[in-house]
């Protein structure tokens, strides 16, 4: 097939996607403005290529699987309706380990929000937890300023296919003055290979407001591609506060390309944690706008892969105004033939004077054959700031394994220890214990 042949081929895949996502988003109430960026961005996917790996952030990471396979996958795959958490996968409900009562909760699967329940004591302090669908049918108003405010449909082909079938995603408005009474609980599920599951989530916390919302994101291993072009986009207004963790751990044969943007007002705070366990090939970029004077960032993250994953995360600290504080600690530990690139930029625009950046990323490496690309970055257009980043690569420390060998344990229980104090500074960060455990489990699972 010619490069001619197959350009027609996915201009008319995607005009076809887009009809059809037009046509179940008007069903579902959908309002005008909100189908017309649809309409504009399947025009925008026809019109641009795949990211070229002669670009920087594209180089050291391969979607080609992906492209070759995208045309096979069904973005419209309905998930069976859930009544109650009973209905759900069983590792959806063993991730809630019995607390499903005591958080507001929406499970997505596949193209679909199965379950939206809102606890009773969220519902009185005017917390909105609800799917995109409904979000846009009765929030429309709240939506117009803010879905796709930070993350465009032209930022590359991918996000333009996101943005045309967009399915599914959550909404969450917290109320300004108001302190989520609990937390907030997001799952996404893919049944198994053939799916393309792309939602987009916006979650707006008004001025003085408080919350925390966890979202995980699960499959089991199949054969066959699998692909997810997932958008989070968080507006923190002045005096806000947000805990937000995504934790990853697709099954092996999922393509994960995901986009998240955050937006934080004057005196606001935000703790981000973001893990990246499963997938195929993962591409992640987290970028944070410290939009007002005294904004604060504090990000925390780490990869852990293992036979031939490959995962790239990047991230930007934008510092924009004034006294705005940003601190970021991510950590990978690869073992068999895995990779991972972390790709970091501070930028300090002009004006945004008294900016204190801080960047670190800490790799272990438990093999001969795993490699970790670390490439940090600082761009400063101001004269009164304080910015630094940091990068370190290495192997397991021989001297703490003797000491441990030394006391009776065995190497793989000496290296097991390690490998997870290497990561408690990150797990101390999760506000909910059996989140904690349950990650713990999966590093010691991976450590093997």
């Amino acid at each position: 097939m010619t490069t001619a042949d197959l350009q027609i081929q996915e201009r008319n895949l995607f005009t076809d996607w887009s009809a059809r996502a037009t046509a179940r988003a008007a069903d579902a109430g959908e309002p005008a403005w909100a189908l017309e960026r649809r309409s504009a961005a399947a025009a925008t996917a026809a019109a641009m290529s795949y990211p070229d790996r002669g670009d920087d952030l594209w180089r050291r990471i391969d979607f080609r699987t992906a492209e070759a396979g995208i045309a096979g996958l069904d973005p419209f795959a309905p998930g069976p309706r859930a009544r109650g958490v009973d209905d759900l996968p069983a590792p959806v409900v063993a991730r809630m380990a019995g607390e499903a009562g005591n958080a507001g909760l929406l499970v997505q699967r596949d193209s679909d929000v199965v379950l939206e329940q809102t606890h009773p004591a969220l519902e009185k302090q005017g917390v909105v937890l609800c799917s995109m669908e409904r979000a846009l049918r009765d929030h429309g108003a709240r939506l117009a300023d803010t879905l796709g405010a930070l993350l465009h449909a032209d930022e590359d082909r991918y996000a333009a296919i996101s943005e045309t079938v967009r399915s599914g995603g959550a909404f969450v408005w917290v109320p300004d003055g108001v302190e989520a009474a609990l937390p907030l609980r997001l799952f996404q599920w893919m049944d198994g290979p053939g799916r393309l599951s792309a939602p987009r989530s916006v979650i707006v916390l008004g001025r003085g407001a408080r919350a925390t919302v966890i979202e995980e994101q699960l499959s089991a291993t199949a054969e066959g591609l699998a692909l997810h072009l997932g958008g989070t986009e968080v507006f923190l207004g002045d005096d806000a506060k947000l805990v937000y963790g995504t934790l990853q751990d697709w099954g092996r044969n999922v393509f994960h390309y995901g986009n998240q943007r955050a937006r934080i007002g004057r005196g606001a705070e935000l703790q981000w944690i973001q893990t990246l366990l499963g997938g195929r090939v993962v591409k992640s970029h987290s970028y944070f706008d410290l939009a007002g004077s005294g904004a604060q960032a504090f990000v925390h993250g780490f990869m852990f892969g293992d036979g031939r994953q490959h995962f790239h995360l990047h991230t930007l600290q934008r510092h924009l105004a004034d006294h705005t504080t940003s601190d970021l600690l991510i950590k990978g530990c690869l073992k068999d033939h895995a990779r991972s690139v972390y790709q970091g930029l501070i930028q300090v625009s002009e004006g945004a004077q008294r900016t204190d950046a801080y960047q670190a990323n800490r790799n272990l490496l438990l093999s001969d054959t795993a490699r970790a690309d670390s490439i940090p970055g600082l761009e400063i257009l101001a004269n009164d700031v304080r910015c630094t980043h940091g990068a370190t690569i290495g192997n397991v420390d021989e001297e703490q394994m003797y000491y441990l060998m030394s006391r009776g344990l065995q190497r793989s229980e000496a290296q097991r220890l390690i490998v997870e104090g290497f990561f408690v500074p990150v797990l101390d960060r999760i506000p909910l214990e059996s989140v904690r455990e349950q990650l713990r489990d999966a590093i010691e699972h991976k450590i093997g």
